[in-house]
């Protein structure tokens, strides 16, 4: 019965969701076409458009689900015993480096990915990633305010602040890493990050 299921072959929502992000990353938004998309996953086009009803709707998905993800591995961090809100944080970025870093410097943040492309041109595309990060600079918020009372972060800044300087330093790093594939710049955000949440000594 297991191995029956781990054939199981993946929903065409699964697969278009796969393929679209691969060819975002590899292609851009815009030069990615849901044709393409189509082709990659190997499903017909009905089902794209019953599941996400536009290129648009698509995108916001694969947001949807990239913020969904992001908060799922941040919880993992924050939920370790033994470890500093700084750590935790920190642990987490550098997470994030080490699957950067696993998919040959390919694979950044994807909202950042995204902001950069098309938050120009689409004032709606920019309400919704604007929403995207947001929504993750509120998980951060919550971290440093529960390590706020814990007395292991700086109550010197707000937290709203200081997660704004994580966000730029995380955003900032990745734009980066992207064009020269240094490692070791990576690491030393993630310093610099611990030294803005840490109490000051």
């Amino acid at each position: 019965m297991m191995g029956n299921q781990a054939s199981r072959p993946l929903p065409h929502k699964e697969k278009l969701l796969r393929e679209g992000v691969r060819l975002i990353y590899q292609n851009g938004f815009n030069g990615t076409s849901i044709d393409g998309v189509l082709a990659a996953a190997e499903v017909p086009k009905g089902s794209f458009y019953h599941h996400f009803g536009s290129k648009d709707g698509f995108a916001k998905a694969l947001v949807g689900r990239y913020v969904s993800h992001q908060a799922s591995m941040l919880d993992d961090w924050l939920a370790k015993d033994g470890l500093s809100t700084a750590e935790k944080i920190v642990g987490h970025f550098m997470s994030m480096v080490d699957r950067f870093i696993g998919t040959g410097h390919q694979r950044a943040c994807l909202v950042g990915k995204l902001s950069s492309e098309v938050s120009s041109t689409s004032e709606l595309f920019r309400q919704q990633l604007s929403a995207a990060l947001n929504e993750m600079k509120c998980d951060i918020v919550v971290a440093l305010e529960a390590g706020q009372a814990n007395g292991d972060v700086r109550q010197d800044r707000s937290s709203s602040d200081i997660a704004d300087g994580i966000m730029a330093l995380i955003q900032g790093a990745f734009v980066v890493a992207l064009s020269t594939h240094d490692d070791h710049s990576l690491t030393a955000v993630g310093e610099t990050i611990a030294s803005i949440i840490e109490p000051p000594k």
